[in-house]
């Protein structure tokens, strides 16, 4: 079993999640839907989170694990400013539909709320869930995974190599700067030599090519 089922299999114990997993897997194979958060990226989340967790006994699995679900339900490739707000609206309307308890949805929803680097200086992390998602997630922009995501999402945008590599310096210095918790941050080191060595390779490429 991979570690990204395994997460999956012990996270997702609960009927509620069972649920939600269901609509979330529909929901992000949408045509808009940016690439980098689909389906896949959840599930890596999930593991991330998982692992954070273990050092955070008083966190509740249950909400983490929809917030992780559903934290990027509805990003739009397009118009990924704003996906903070649709995806939070998305999560309410799912959880009311399946009549989870409304002081338990808005913890859920408020973590996602404040999951994101682009709305890290108005929504910081508040809970012990909401900062846990917040790494968790952040993690998943680094390493072999992170790359691929950022470039898969640059080709989907149109954005150049160069603007790419710029915008990915300026979101992991970001993210770094504003890691939750010491769990998140040890993983984030472990895999960002990986990155700096890949985007300085990719730098020295492209001046050589435009040389």
């Amino acid at each position: 079993m991979s570690e990204h089922v395994a997460a999956s299999a012990r996270s997702l114990s609960s009927e509620i999640c069972r649920l939600v997993e269901g609509k979330v897997q529909d929901l992000l194979g949408a045509e808009r839907q940016s690439v980098a958060h689909r389906f896949d990226h959840i599930m890596r989340v999930l593991a991330n989170a998982e692992l954070i967790a273990k050092s955070y006994p008083q966190a509740d699995i249950e909400i983490l694990t929809l917030a992780v679900l559903l934290h990027d339900i509805d990003q739009p490739f397009d118009d990924k400013a704003n996906h903070v707000a649709y995806s939070a609206a998305a999560a309410e309307k799912i959880l009311a539909d399946l009549s989870y308890p409304v002081a338990r949805a808005q913890r859920v929803i408020q973590a996602i709320r404040e999951h994101s680097t682009e709305t890290i200086e108005s929504s910081k992390p508040s809970s012990i869930e909401a900062r846990i998602l917040f790494d968790a997630d952040k993690v998943d922009g680094l390493g072999a995974f992170g790359i691929l995501r950022v470039f898969g999402l640059s080709q989907q945008m149109g954005r150049s190599v160069t603007d790419s590599i710029a915008w990915y310096r300026r979101k992991i210095q970001t993210a770094l700067a504003n890691v939750q918790t010491p769990e998140g941050f040890e993983i984030a080191l472990r895999r960002l030599p990986l990155v700096e060595s890949f985007l300085s390779d990719l730098e020295q490429n492209s001046r050589d090519v435009s040389a």
